[in-house]
């Protein structure tokens, strides 16, 4: 699928806090900057199951049984001031160190969840009523490592496995009765299509954000750096940078167990997946997420 849509409002907002520029190799940057990678969230795919860590029966209700069940979910746009600064944007992940690179082209830094905006799809049926679900982030948040692999003047992939403390919000539909809160320590591993390109850091206004999911935007924004997650780079020629078309692809972190995304899993517990954007022309390698294969670049999440 080429670029369009609330995609194109994704990249062009991606490119307005950070600016792509063509980096030849003599200009290719040593260093890459502290600072924050903005996702928008697949709606369909993601999602968390209580199969193997069920809800406890009395938790709904004192009649409620344990709940097994999987909740879908889909991005809700986070809240900032301005108002509507970051668009469709509904998770945000922090740099926390500048990432140094080695003569092997690789780099590290740590990396930390600074916001998260998810709803469910759908009620879900408790057998105390329906209820809506909502999750943001709990308090402090764990830090992991983020290696950066450079493959080219004008960027490469990378691999991060993220640890998150996410609270959960159960909403009754019916609007009687009180609201469930239960919070849950989620390991995702490495990400498919990890991609990324060298970006001209570009001033913009103070943005605050809502990191705690109670509608008020609390917590200042980093400023923008040279780096651009979820954008493949452009292929350099003799003449310059290639004009080619995008396409969106999804990015999906689920396997806890290996730094491998690609490697096929018959289960995933909680599995997130963002919108990424490569070359239309350059192959996506197939990677399996739960119970359904992938076929021609896109994940299925079998549900």
């Amino acid at each position: 699928m080429k670029v369009e849509g609330k995609w194109a409002a994704r990249v062009l907002l991606s490119l307005a806090l950070l600016v792509l520029v063509a980096v030849s190799p003599l200009a290719a940057a040593d260093v890459i900057h502290n600072g924050t990678d903005v996702w928008e969230t697949v709606t369909g795919f993601t999602y968390s199951s209580f199969d193997r860590n069920p809800i406890p029966a009395g938790f709904f209700c004192p009649d409620s049984k344990a709940f097994t069940g999987k909740v879908s979910l889909q991005g809700e746009p986070l809240k900032t001031a301005p108002a509507g600064s970051l668009g469709s944007i509904d998770t945000i992940v922090r740099r926390l160190d500048d990432a140094v690179f080695n003569e092997n082209g690789e780099a590290r830094t740590r990396i930390q969840l600074l916001a998260l905006s998810l709803a469910s799809v759908k009620p879900i049926d408790t057998g105390c009523g329906l209820y809506n679900v909502s999750a943001s982030l709990a308090g402090e948040q764990p830090v992991t490592e983020m290696k950066i692999l450079r493959t080219s003047d004008g960027g490469g992939s990378y691999v991060a496995p993220l640890e998150l403390n996410v609270k959960l919000v159960f909403t009754p539909v019916s609007g009687k009765g009180e609201r469930r809160e239960l919070v849950n320590r989620i390991s995702l591993g490495a990400g498919s299509n990890s991609v990324w390109s060298y970006a001209k850091q570009a001033p913009h206004g103070p943005v605050r954000v809502d990191t705690n999911g109670d509608g008020s935007p609390d917590t200042l924004m980093p400023a923008s750096s040279n780096f651009l997650a979820g954008v493949a780079p452009a292929q350099q020629t003799t003449t310059g940078t290639a004009q080619i078309a995008y396409c969106r692809y999804q990015s999906c972190h689920c396997a806890v167990a290996s730094t491998n995304p690609y490697e096929p899993n018959d289960y995933c517990e909680h599995l997130h997946c963002v919108w990424v954007s490569v070359p239309c022309s350059q192959p996506v390698e197939p990677v399996r997420h739960g119970t359904a294969t992938t076929t021609s670049g896109t994940a299925t999440s079998g549900n």
